[in-house]
């Protein structure tokens, strides 16, 4: 007797993905969970490059941005606790100064333009239709930075807008890179803040939105994050301590069923190989600092045995183990 509703890998999709073929990542804080999995078993991948977007409508924007390779001018950023920072970037692309900032933003949509330019798969995970305006001009904003309330309106995005916004996405992609396919995911975080019948709603929008876009485009998946977490974990205990987002263990069984889906079987070994490589990297014996003689040696023997990701090792290396 089975007393749980497991969701299994769909057929048909195995090798979509492998160590070959530039992947891009764009979307929900989802998105950056999976970016992590893929990167540590060393793909190439580049994964979010404004940092978290929720919502259609700022992915879309980010996709133009990236495609029209549209730098951020110094009149688009504003002041805020002593940060430039761009309604369309996150954070972490907030700096000092001015200068500072658009150095940051603008070097990251160079190299998303050459990593969209190139890739197989542009994967976009959905969070929300609920958007923040600009009280000013109705403009949807991607991140608030904590600005005062009163600076936005709140609004939820209509099927026709949500069906809009990534029809056009995945058109603009295809014009810098006509053999790209799309897959997308909605995030199993569940937003709260409105309301769980609100959040139905939202979930069940992007559900509607996606699923029109199939029917309409080619080459455009479904992956079921969502379900996976709803009704195949189904538990509070692969929740986090704020009972909405997932927990490191849920992350890592959605990923597996991820892998299982797209990944072949020999990438899925390598991608094994890959990950206990970058885990010896990270190891930090208690008490002792890194052995960089050890680690050296660590990342030759790999490099020797892979030598097709060795621009792949390096990169890793060089964001930070």
């Amino acid at each position: 007797m089975d007393f749980r509703t497991e969701i299994k890998p769909e057929p048909g999709h195995e090798g979509m993905i492998s160590h070959t073929g530039p992947v891009v990542l764009i979307g929900s804080c989802f998105t950056d969970n999976i970016g992590t999995c893929m990167r540590d078993e060393l793909f190439d991948v580049t994964v979010n490059p404004f940092g978290p977007i929720y919502n259609p409508a700022s992915v879309r924007r980010a996709i133009e941005t990236i495609v029209d390779r549209r730098h951020v001018e110094t009149d688009e950023l504003f002041e805020h606790e002593g940060h430039s920072h761009s309604f369309l970037f996150h954070s972490r692309y907030s700096a000092p100064t001015r200068a500072e900032a658009m150095l940051k933003m603008n070097s990251s949509i160079e190299s998303a333009c050459e990593a969209l330019k190139n890739a197989d798969i542009l994967i976009i995970t959905l969070g929300t239709t609920r958007v923040f305006c600009l009280t000013d001009s109705g403009d949807v904003v991607a991140n608030c930075h904590k600005l005062p309330p009163k600076t936005f309106h709140e609004r939820q995005l209509s099927l026709n807008e949500c069906v809009t916004h990534l029809t056009a996405l995945t058109d603009k992609a295809r014009s810098l890179n006509p053999g790209v396919r799309l897959l997308f995911t909605v995030s199993p975080l569940r937003y709260l803040n409105n309301g769980a019948h609100t959040n139905t709603l939202s979930k069940s929008t992007l559900f509607l939105a996606i699923d029109r876009l199939m029917k309409e485009r080619d080459n455009i998946y479904y992956f079921p994050s969502y379900e996976i977490m709803m009704d195949d974990l189904r538990d509070y205990r692969f929740y986090a301590e704020d009972m909405k987002h997932p927990t490191l263990q849920a992350v890592g069984y959605i990923y597996s069923i991820f892998s299982d889906t797209y990944y072949s079987p020999s990438t899925r070994e390598l991608a094994r190989r890959c990950g206990r490589f970058t885990r010896r990297l990270a190891h930090r014996p208690l008490g002792a600092a890194p052995d960089a003689k050890l680690n050296d040696t660590i990342i030759n023997e790999f490099k020797r045995t892979n030598p097709n990701l060795s621009s792949i090792v390096d990169r890793y290396i060089s964001d930070g183990i």
